[in-house]
């Protein structure tokens, strides 16, 4: 069983609905998410990777899973740099690019126009993939101000980063 990936959906639904304050890339719960990364959490800046950085940091509390010397929780703020993290850890992520079909709820998915979300499912019979996104809005935008479900053409993702625990 997978604790982890269920334990980070869980943590991402939670959060649907959560929104920035005024398009300032800010706001009290926004700023918790970037408490996640490096940067700092009060400055402005594209915060999609601190949701997802936010939401593992989150699931691996509620299981129980610890850092170790070989697994660190991810602290980047860049979508695409969460793939050097995955390749730098040990066999707790696995790392895919052009992931094709393989996508499991759980997953990091990392997209080709430099945002990143958590798939919530498998594709489906079109070839879309449900997922959680921060920092996205209806028209899914990289830059859209909230927390949403959305469904992402399988085209779009240039990486999936799945847990193993």
């Amino acid at each position: 069983m997978r604790l982890l990936p269920e334990a980070i959906v869980k943590a991402a639904t939670k959060e649907i609905g959560t929104e920035e304050v005024n398009g300032t890339n800010c706001g009290p719960r926004v700023d918790q998410y970037k408490a996640a990364t490096v940067l700092p959490p009060h400055e402005s800046w594209p915060w999609c990777a601190a949701f997802v950085c936010w939401c593992v940091w989150q699931a691996m509390q509620a299981t129980g899973i610890k850092e170790t010397a070989t697994f660190k929780r991810p602290t980047t703020a860049s979508a695409w740099n969460l793939e050097n993290w995955s390749l730098k850890q040990d066999d707790t992520t696995l790392t895919k690019r052009s992931p094709g079909l393989d996508i499991m709820a759980g997953d990091i998915v990392i997209f080709t126009f430099s945002h990143v979300g958590i798939a919530t499912g498998a594709p489906d019979e079109n070839g879309m993939v449900p997922t959680i996104e921060g920092n996205t809005d209806v028209a899914g935008s990289r830059e859209g101000g909230g927390v949403m479900n959305k469904r992402r053409k399988l085209s779009l993702i240039k990486t999936r980063i799945r847990f193993t625990v």
